[in-house]
C-alpha cells in the first residue's frame, strides 16, 4: 500500500491574490537618502490596487534595511536584493521582468508623486492605450521645489508615427524630454528591442528608448498631476556635450531605428540643430513665466 501524501500541481492551485492593475518598478542602488520620501508617496497614493518591486543592486548603504522594513508593513511590496551590482540597465529590465501587471511604471528611489499621479495616468493610459505622463516639478536634497528647463512642462507627441517622432527627435534634451520613461506604459509595448536601446550605451539612451516606444504608440501628458524630479549630487554628470555632439549622437541612435523617410528628414534637419536650441530657450522662458504667474496669483 501506497502512503506517500498526494503532492498538488502548484499550476493548479488558484492564486491567492488577484493580479494587481498596475506594476512599479524601483531599481535603486544605496538610495538610503531619498527613499522613505520615495516609499511613503507612492504607498500613499490614492489608487492603490498596485504591486511594488523593488530590486536592490546590492547597495552598500542602509538601503536594504529600509526596504525590509516597508516590506514588513505593507503587502504591495516585493523586496528582492541582488546578489551583485548588475548595472543600472539590467535592473530596469529586472523589475519590468518581475513585473504581472497588464501596466507598469518605472519610480526613481529619490522622487515624489503627486497623490493622484496613479489615479490620473493610468485612466489615460487604458483609455488611449499609450504611454500617458504627468508634468515635472524638480526639488533639491531637502525637497525645495527650483527652477529647472524640464519643470511645468508637458510632454505629449501625438499624431501619426512619423510626425510625433520627429517632434520628439526636434526637441532638446534639456527640456526634459527623458521624464516619460518614468510614466504608465502598457507593458506589452516595453519589448526586448526597447530594452536592448536603454542598455546600449548610448548618449541619452533613455530618449532613445521613448522614440521606439513613440514607433508603438503616443505619449499623452497631462499638467493635473507632477513628479517632484529630484537633483542632487549623484545626479550630476562631468561630461559636457556641445550642440552639434548632441545632435549627432541623437540622429545616429534614432537613425538606427528609423524608417528611409525618417533617416532622409533627421539628416537634412541635422544643419537646423543650433536652432532647436533657441527654441528650447523661447520654451524654457516660456514656462518659467507660467511658474511667476502661479506664484503671483
Amino acid at each position: 500500500m501506497n502512503n506517500q501524501p498526494k503532492l498538488l500541481d502548484p499550476s493548479s492551485i488558484a492564486p491567492t491574490r488577484p493580479k494587481p492593475r498596475l506594476s512599479i518598478g524601483m531599481p535603486v542602488y544605496n538610495g538610503a537618502k531619498f527613499i522613505r520620501d520615495a516609499l511613503n508617496s507612492l504607498l500613499g497614493q490614492s489608487f492603490t490596487d498596485f504591486e511594488l518591486i523593488i530590486s536592490d543592486n546590492a547597495s552598500t548603504d542602509e538601503t536594504e534595511a529600509i526596504c525590509r522594513e516597508y516590506a514588513a508593513k505593507d503587502s504591495r511590496i516585493r523586496y528582492i536584493r541582488q546578489t551583485h551590482n548588475m548595472g543600472a540597465a539590467a535592473n530596469f529590465k529586472y523589475v519590468l521582468d518581475q513585473a504581472v501587471a497588464e501596466y507598469f511604471m518605472w519610480a526613481a528611489a529619490d522622487d515624489v508623486w503627486d497623490r493622484d499621479w496613479i489615479a490620473a495616468l493610468l485612466p489615460i493610459a487604458v483609455e488611449n492605450s499609450c504611454l500617458a505622463f504627468g508634468s515635472i516639478r524638480t526639488i533639491d536634497e531637502v525637497g525645495n521645489v527650483i527652477s529647472h528647463p524640464a519643470s511645468n512642462g508637458t510632454f505629449t507627441y501625438s499624431g501619426s508615427k512619423l510626425l510625433r517622432r520627429l517632434k520628439y527627435a526636434l526637441e532638446p534634451n534639456f527640456l526634459g524630454k527623458a521624464n516619460p520613461i518614468y510614466g504608465i506604459f502598457p507593458k506589452k509595448i516595453i519589448s526586448d528591442d526597447a530594452m536592448n536601446i536603454l542598455s546600449s550605451g548610448l548618449y541619452a539612451a533613455d530618449t532613445h528608448f521613448l522614440y521606439y516606444i513613440l514607433g508603438k504608440c503616443n505619449i499623452k501628458s497631462t499638467k493635473e498631476v507632477f513628479l517632484y524630479k529630484r537633483i542632487h549630487n549623484v545626479c550630476s554628470s562631468n561630461r559636457e556635450y556641445s550642440d552639434l555632439d548632441r545632435a549627432v549622437a541623437n540622429l545616429r541612435g534614432y537613425g538606427v531605428q528609423s524608417s528611409i523617410l525618417e533617416r532622409i528628414l533627421l539628416v537634412s534637419l541635422l544643419p537646423v540643430a543650433p536652432l532647436a536650441r533657441l527654441y528650447g530657450m523661447f520654451v524654457q522662458v516660456k514656462r518659467y513665466i507660467a511658474i511667476l504667474k502661479t506664484r503671483c496669483f
